[in-house]
């Protein structure tokens, strides 16, 4: 007798749990899936061979066309990814399908979807993870798009930024601030102030010093709510499957209330935190190419105020691109700034000139020093 899904009931019940998954009647596929779930759990060890057997099938399960399926589906692929030591080899062929197949679906197929991506991260999957969300964030669908800047934003509040590195994808958030989507733009705000939490003003500030100026007095609104050594300081509450020694170590200190406990506490958080540099975030201008033509015409003009002014719109240039092209040859600029300070008779123009110079030499650190004994 033929089914609402396609095909006879007793033809593919007979036919194994890997078969099932793989049949063209979708309640087959829905079985198939349910059986999987029970037998992943069941295994003895994770280097069991029934796992193996499925390595090449759960890249199918994600973007199975039934969307009933799927969801059944999805419960399997957690089960797999959390049972199987074999799971981090499907990392780069089950995450862009959940990605592009599940983050704009219903609300329990996204949540799945959430779950497995996390679960990859547990199991030590964290850059591959992080490199196909940010590969989501040039998708043309803005839910696609929300979905997985939530994911960064939860995954960095759950194992923090020593686990998931906010360098890797922080340049491509701030462009989605202005995007034309709402929701994209509210999420990409919060992903900053989770990210705020972890790397604090001093080291954020800098990265995001070329933000509209509306859109830096909504963030920063959302800065000074926050109680960084209160409520709102940040904890890793996840920890990867390596990390096992230290949510022990977690859990312990947590539990007691003794003074020197907390202070434990505070200590294992400090290094759960990302070494980040914020200098080394910052994107490499070449200074040269935004010089005005009539720059080196200017620097020599008889007026002081012709030379000042070019001056400081040199200093606001580098004041708003403090990270000089170490590539670019500066020999001339430097050559020019070196003269006004050993001869210009106007010393507001050889003050802005030394600052010029200053933020030369701090911009581009070694590249600087072929012209450091001149200078």
């Amino acid at each position: 007798m033929a089914t609402a899904g396609g095909g006879d009931d007793n033809e593919w019940q007979k036919l194994p749990c890997e078969e099932k998954v793989q049949h063209k009647a979708w309640k087959a596929r829905v079985t198939g899936y349910e059986e999987c779930v029970k037998l992943f759990r069941t295994q003895d060890s994770d280097k069991s061979p029934e796992f193996s057997k499925y390595l090449g099938l759960v890249k199918k399960f994600v973007i199975d066309p039934n969307e009933n399926a799927r969801e059944k589906a999805l419960d399997a692929i957690l089960v797999f990814v959390e049972e199987a030591q074999v799971a981090g080899k499907t990392v780069g062929e089950v995450a862009p399908g959940l990605i592009s197949k599940c983050l704009n679906g219903r609300a329990k197929m996204k949540e799945r979807a959430f779950d497995i991506l996390l679960m990859y991260i547990e199991i030590e999957k964290q850059a591959d993870i992080e490199e196909e969300l940010i590969k989501g964030f040039e998708n043309k669908q803005p839910k696609i798009v929300q979905a997985c800047l939530e994911l960064l934003r939860r995954g960095l509040s759950e194992f923090g930024s020593k686990v998931l590195p906010i360098k890797p994808f922080l340049k491509q958030v701030i462009p989605l601030l202005e995007d034309r989507d709402k929701t994209v733009r509210d999420e990409a705000k919060l992903l900053l102030v989770e990210i705020y939490k972890w790397i604090g003003k001093q080291t954020l500030t800098p990265m995001i010093q070329n933000v509209k100026p509306i859109q830096m007095q909504e963030l920063q609104t959302e800065f000074d709510k926050l109680d960084l050594n209160g409520a709102d300081k940040p904890r890793q509450t996840r920890f990867l499957r390596s990390q096992q020694d230290l949510k022990q170590k977690m859990e312990q200190t947590q539990a007691s209330t003794t003074v020197s406990s907390s202070v434990t506490v505070e200590d294992v958080n400090v290094d759960m935190q990302e070494d980040l540099d914020p200098f080394e975030m910052l994107e490499a201008v070449n200074i040269l190419d935004r010089l005005p033509k009539d720059f080196f015409d200017k620097i020599e003009s008889k007026q002081w105020k012709e030379r000042k002014e070019v001056l400081d719109d040199l200093l606001t240039l580098l004041t708003q691109n403090p990270k000089p092209a170490p590539e670019a040859d500066y020999f001339e600029l430097i050559k020019s700034l070196k003269k006004i300070i050993s001869k210009d008779s106007n010393v507001p123009v050889v003050l802005v000139a030394a600052k010029c110079l200053t933020s030369l030499a701090k911009g581009l650190k070694k590249a600087f020093k072929s012209h450091a004994v001149g200078v």
